[in-house]
C-alpha cells in the first residue's frame, strides 16, 4: 500500500480502512473520492472523512444490478451435474470461483486484468465502467479467489447464434503469474460451462492467439473445443504498439457443451512436419498438403519471443498463418498434438484423388 499514501486523500482512506478492507475495495474508494470537490476537508476533518469513507465502502460492496437475459427465456437444466466438474476443478486449483456481482468485485477483476495484460502501463486494460455496463447487460463474468486475493478472471457476454440459439461469447481470461500451473484457467472455463448449461446454453465461442501454444493446448486438448475458423489480423490496430510488425492472428473456436468431442481420423498415418523449428526459426515443408496429416510447430512462448526477437516472432506468424489459412480454405481440421504443435487432418476425399489435388 506504500504507493497509495503519496496522495493525501489516499492516505486518509488507507488509515481508515487498512484493517477492514481488501486492496481492491480501497482502490475503488480512492478512485471515487478523487472526484469529491472538497478534497481538503477529507484530510482535515477526520470524523467527516471516516463517515464519508464508510458510506462509500458500503456502496462499493452493494450488488451491481445484473439481469439475466437467458434465465427467463431458456429453461434451466433440471440436473445439477454440470456444476460437478467445475467444483472439482476449482478444488484441485485451490480457488473459489464466484460471479462478479459488486463494485468491489469489479475492482478486483480490473486488478487481475491489468496485472496480466497491462502491467505498469498506467491505464486499465478494461476500465471499470465497461465491466459495470457488461454486468448491467447480464454478462456472465467470473472471478477466481485464492482466499481473499483475486487471482483469475474470465469475461463473457450472452448472445444468440444466427439461427436464434442462445450463445455465450467468451472474452478475455487472465490468471496472475503467481497462480499459474495450478489449473485455475481450466477451473474458470468449467465454471463458465456450468453457468451456460444451467441456462440451457450448449455452445460457447471465443478466439485466441494462433501463436500461443499454452492457449492452444488448453482450448483444444484439455477443454476439447473445436477450431471453427482462422481470422488473420483479428486484433487490428489495437496491437499497433506491440513489438511485432503484424497484427495478431487468432483462431475462432466453438465449445460444444453437450456430447463428446470428435477425434480426428488421420488413418493412423504418421504426420509430416509442415512447419518445424530449426535453430529457433520456422522451416516450411512445401509438400505438406499432399500428406494425410501434418504438424505445425509454434514457439513455446510467443509472448517472450515478441519481446526479445520481434523479427523472429513476425517470421513465425507469417509462415504459420499462411499454413493455417491454406488448411482452412482446403477444409482441413485443426487440433493440438501432444508434441506441442497443431495437428492438421486432411478432409475425406474421393478414391483416386490425392491429398492436395482437386
Amino acid at each position: 500500500m506504500s504507493e497509495l499514501v503519496t496522495d493525501p486523500v489516499a492516505g486518509t482512506v488507507v488509515a481508515v480502512l487498512c484493517a477492514d478492507a481488501s486492496e481492491a475495495v480501497i482502490g475503488e474508494v480512492i478512485a471515487d473520492l478523487r472526484h469529491v470537490e472538497d478534497r481538503q476537508a477529507l484530510t482535515t476533518d477526520s470524523a467527516g472523512a471516516a463517515a464519508a469513507i464508510t458510506d462509500l465502502v458500503e456502496a462499493t460492496n452493494q450488488q451491481v444490478f445484473a439481469p439475466d437475459p437467458l434465465a427467463a427465456s431458456i429453461a434451466a437444466l433440471a440436473s445439477s451435474a454440470p456444476a460437478e466438474p467445475a467444483a472439482a476443478a476449482a478444488s484441485h486449483a485451490g480457488v473459489g470461483i464466484r460471479p462478479i456481482e459488486t463494485h468491489a468485485d469489479v475492482a478486483a477483476a480490473v486488478t487481475v486484468l491489468d496485472g496480466v495484460f497491462a502491467p505498469g502501463r498506467g491505464y486499465h486494460f478494461y476500465p471499470p465502467s465497461l465491466l459495470r455496463n457488461l454486468l448491467a447487460a447480464g454478462a456472465p463474468m467470473l472471478l477466481a479467489w485464492d482466499g481473499d486475493a483475486p487471482v483469475g478472471v474470465v469475461l463473457a457476454v450472452p448472445g444468440w447464434t444466427a439461427s436464434g440459439q442462445p450463445l455465450v461469447q467468451s472474452g478475455p481470461m487472465a490468471v496472475l503469474p503467481t497462480a499459474r500451473g495450478r489449473g485455475v484457467a481450466v477451473a474458470l472455463k468449467l465454471a463458465q460451462r456450468a453457468w451456460a448449461l444451467e441456462r440451457g446454453v450448449t455452445e460457447i465461442r471465443w478466439t485466441f492467439d494462433a501463436m500461443a501454444a499454452v492457449s492452444a493446448n488448453l482450448n483444444l486438448r484439455r477443454l476439447g473445443a473445436t477450431v471453427a475458423g482462422f481470422v488473420p489480423g483479428y486484433e487490428g490496430l489495437r496491437d499497433a504498439d506491440t513489438p511485432t510488425s503484424l497484427p495478431y492472428d487468432r483462431l475462432l473456436v466453438t465449445w460444444r457443451l453437450a456430447g463428446a468431442s470428435e477425434t480426428p481420423d488421420n488413418g493412423n498415418a504418421e504426420p509430416v512436419w509442415a512447419v518445424a523449428a530449426v535453430e529457433g526459426l520456422p522451416v516450411l515443408n512445401h509438400a505438406w498438403s499432399l500428406a494425410r496429416s501434418a504438424l505445425v510447430a509454434v514457439p513455446a512462448d510467443i509472448a517472450a519471443l515478441r519481446r526479445e526477437d520481434p523479427a523472429a516472432a513476425s517470421t513465425w506468424q507469417h509462415i504459420v498463418g499462411a499454413v493455417l489459412q491454406h488448411a482452412f480454405t482446403a477444409g482441413w481440421r485443426v487440433n493440438w498434438d501432444s508434441r506441442g504443435a497443431y495437428l492438421l487432418t486432411a478432409p475425406q476425399i474421393l478414391p483416386g484423388h490425392r491429398y492436395g489435388q482437386p
